[in-house]
């Protein structure tokens, strides 16, 4: 969806690994890093807020976790800024699948490039959660 005030991408991304796996591997703080865009650094993780980079900017969210429902939410403090879900549920043969959205104020990107990062994003969590759930 796009309008003049913001942008929302969403999406669903099929993992080989089981849904506790990979949600475990999203919501860990040491591994964040791993699977954020190349264009955005993570400067300081937690289970309660994220600060990253991207280009000059950085930006801090607030996260909450939510354990019994494998959903994990993000949002700036104010109104109107960027702020995103996603969720993490069984998905056929063992594995699970993510369904994520983001949001994001206008000028701060437009469709195409929210989407290729958020695409981004979960190809590297899909490559870190197989890492995971092949090692252990």
């Amino acid at each position: 969806m796009n309008s003049a005030e913001q942008t929302t991408v969403s999406g669903s991304y099929d993992f080989t690994g089981p849904a506790e796996v990979v949600f475990d591997v999203l919501t860990d703080p040491d591994r964040v890093p791993r699977w954020l865009p190349r264009s955005v650094q993570a400067e300081s993780v937690t289970t309660e807020s994220v600060k990253v980079r991207t280009g000059d900017s950085a930006d801090e969210y607030q996260v909450q976790i939510v354990t019994d429902r494998l959903e994990v939410s993000w949002h700036s403090p104010g109104d109107g800024g960027a702020h995103g879900t996603a969720r993490v549920e069984d998905g056929p043969a063992g594995g699970s699948i993510v369904h994520a959205e983001v949001t994001v104020a206008a000028g701060a990107g437009d469709e195409e490039t929210v989407t290729r990062l958020l695409g981004e994003a979960m190809r590297n969590l899909q490559r870190d959660a197989d890492d995971n759930f092949n090692a252990g």
